[in-house]
């Protein structure tokens, strides 16, 4: 009776965690992916500028056919001096920026993303917005001082739910296996 009951409990945690895989799960829709992109000088007086980081976005869009960026890690380099960059700036808040990236080329519109840093960004208050020309020359920042240059991006891949799920099942199975031995060896040193 006792073996029956704890398979019945065995069997409902079962259960519930494959239950819990197969919903959805705002897990699912977070896509990372390492960005870097470096820029030459326009003008003579002027530096090149790269930045490299990752840029985390909502699942893909199948009609449009493109993520919306909802968040940036990373650093970014002008005149040999590293800027942290802070956090991401809302659409249309610098540069017209839409946020998005493609799933195909171009990868940027000719909005682009813009990011906020920790030094004097483009504007001098630390914003950058990085777009591709409308004009089919490459991608560049917002910025009279840098010339269109290279922009790439690396899916990274994330933990399903599905293997966070079956990792906690195991776990407590595990759990379960190991407290029953350890009842088991408590029972026998009584009986001796």
């Amino acid at each position: 009776m006792k073996l029956v009951k704890e398979l019945g409990i065995v069997t409902a945690s079962a259960v519930i965690t494959m239950t819990g895989m197969g919903t959805s799960s705002t897990a699912q829709a977070v896509q990372l992916f390492d960005f870097e992109y470096s820029f030459p000088s326009y003008e003579a007086n002027s530096a090149p500028i790269s930045a490299s980081g990752t840029l985390t976005t909502t699942d893909l869009d199948p009609v449009k056919n493109n993520y919306t960026i909802t968040g940036i890690t990373g650093t970014r380099k002008v005149q040999g001096i590293t800027e942290t960059i802070i956090g991401l700036l809302s659409p249309g808040t610098y540069g017209l920026n839409d946020n998005l990236l493609n799933a195909s080329t171009p990868l940027l519109t000719q909005n682009g993303f813009s990011y906020l840093v920790s030094g004097n960004g483009e504007d001098g208050n630390g914003d950058v917005n990085v777009f591709y020309s409308s004009f089919d020359e490459g991608y560049s920042e917002l910025s009279s001082n840098v010339d269109y240059g290279s922009f790439s991006v690396t899916p990274r891949s994330v933990p399903e739910p599905y293997t966070a799920s079956g990792s906690l099942l195991a776990l407590g199975f595990c759990w379960w296996t190991k407290r029953k031995q350890a009842v088991a060896s408590q029972k026998n040193h009584k009986e001796f």
